[in-house]
C-alpha cells in the first residue's frame, strides 16, 4: 500500500512540476518576446510621429512660400514678418516657433539654386543650425525657401540609436519656384 501512495504521490509530484515547467516556460517566452515588441512598437510610434510632424513642417513651408510666391509678403509693410507669422500659425501646435529655422534666397539660375537645394542651413560651433538669411525678391526670380527643424526623439533608445551625438534628426522642407508676375 504504501508502494502505491508512493507512486501516486510521485506521479503527482511529476505531474505538478511538469505543469510548472510550463508555465515558468511561456513567462520566459512572454518577457522575450514582448520586450522586442515593445521596442518595436515605440519605434513606429517614434517614426511615425516623425513622418507627421515632417508632413506638417513641408505644408506650413509650402503655404508661407505661396506669399512669397504671389508677391503677398513683398507687398506688405514687413515680409519677414508676414512670412514667419503664417509659418509659425500654421506649425506651432507641433513645434515652437523658436525651434525653427528658415530662411530664403534669390538665385539668377535653376543652377544656383540646385546648388542651394543640396546644401543644408550652415551650423555654429554648438551645432545649431543658422540662417543665411530672408530675401522675399521681386517678380520673376528663382527663389529657394528652406525651412528646417531639429526632431527631438521622445524614446530614448531610439534617440541613441538613430539620434547621433544630438539625439535629433534634421528636419528640412525645401521650396522651389520662380515668383509670379504681381
Amino acid at each position: 500500500m504504501l508502494q502505491g501512495a508512493g507512486v501516486r504521490l510521485l506521479n503527482l509530484v511529476k505531474r505538478w512540476l511538469s505543469a510548472l515547467d510550463e508555465r515558468g516556460a511561456t513567462a520566459v517566452e512572454f518577457a522575450i518576446i514582448s520586450t522586442s515588441f515593445m521596442v518595436m512598437l515605440l519605434a513606429s510610434f517614434e517614426f511615425g510621429y516623425m513622418l507627421f510632424v515632417q508632413s506638417a513642417l513641408d505644408n506650413a513651408a509650402r503655404d508661407a512660400a505661396r506669399l512669397i510666391r504671389t508677391g503677398q509678403a513683398q507687398t506688405s509693410a514687413n515680409p519677414t514678418s508676414t512670412f514667419s507669422t503664417l509659418l509659425c500659425n500654421e506649425i506651432s501646435q507641433l513645434i515652437g516657433c523658436g525651434s525653427i529655422v528658415y530662411q530664403a534666397q534669390v538665385f539668377n539660375d535653376w543652377n544656383s539654386a540646385q546648388t542651394a537645394v543640396n546644401n543644408p542651413p550652415p551650423r555654429d560651433k554648438n551645432g545649431n543650425m543658422v540662417s543665411a538669411g530672408f530675401t522675399a525678391g521681386t517678380a520673376g526670380q528663382i527663389m529657394v525657401v528652406t525651412v528646417s527643424y531639429n526632431y527631438p526623439f521622445f524614446t530614448p533608445w531610439v534617440s541613441s540609436m538613430v539620434g547621433g551625438s544630438t539625439g535629433t534628426a534634421y528636419l528640412q522642407s525645401v521650396v522651389v519656384f520662380q515668383n509670379e508676375p504681381y
